[in-house]
């Protein structure tokens, strides 16, 4: 007990700290890129959690899809999972990716904190994110259209103010039709 308090000390501290050190003004990276409005590249591969050989993410996409590059080794990605379940329990489609992780912490995370995602995906080498021109950091969050256009991206937790802009702006884009 005493050691999940203290845990849960460190992790809110941290995500503190993140949310405090980027500032309450919007992220340079949280606005349009240079993905938005472009199709989501073959390039950017994935594989199965269970270990398939990678395939393109677009494969993935069905319908407005939202994607979400994750960690279990990421504070500010555990800070964000509740606003995905939300998302998850308000019928948007979110596709989970874990980026530079082992396929058992990512597991162990999701029974820790609930899985809000309609399929978990693995990119243990986390070149997806450098395929799509976004860098390595986490979490990062895509809305793709069905035809693999690029609506919308997101760096950064989706917690704050910026990170409720953005959940609206999901929202709008991949809520239920």
């Amino acid at each position: 007990m005493r050691r999940s308090i203290i845990a849960a000390v460190i992790i809110v501290g941290l995500v503190g700290y993140f949310v405090w050190s980027h500032g309450s003004g919007p992220s340079p990276d949280s606005g349009p890129t240079g993905i938005v409005g472009r199709d989501l590249p073959a390039t950017a591969r994935v594989a199965s959690l269970t270990g398939s050989a990678p395939y393109p993410l677009s494969q993935e996409v069905v319908g407005v899809t939202v994607v979400n590059f994750f960690g279990s080794w990421c504070a500010p990605c555990r800070a964000e999972n509740p606003v995905l379940l939300q998302l998850q329990g308000e019928g948007v489609r979110v596709v989970g990716v874990a980026v530079r992780d082992d396929p058992a912490a990512t597991q162990r995370f999701l029974d820790d904190l609930g899985d809000p995602f309609f399929r978990v995906l693995s990119d243990r080498p986390g070149t997806a994110l450098t395929d799509l021109g976004l860098g390595g950091d986490v979490p990062q969050t895509l809305v793709i259209a069905a035809n693999g256009e690029v609506l919308f991206h997101h760096a950064g937790t989706l917690v704050g103010t910026d990170g409720d802009a953005a959940v609206e702006e999901i929202r709008e884009l991949a809520g239920p039709r």
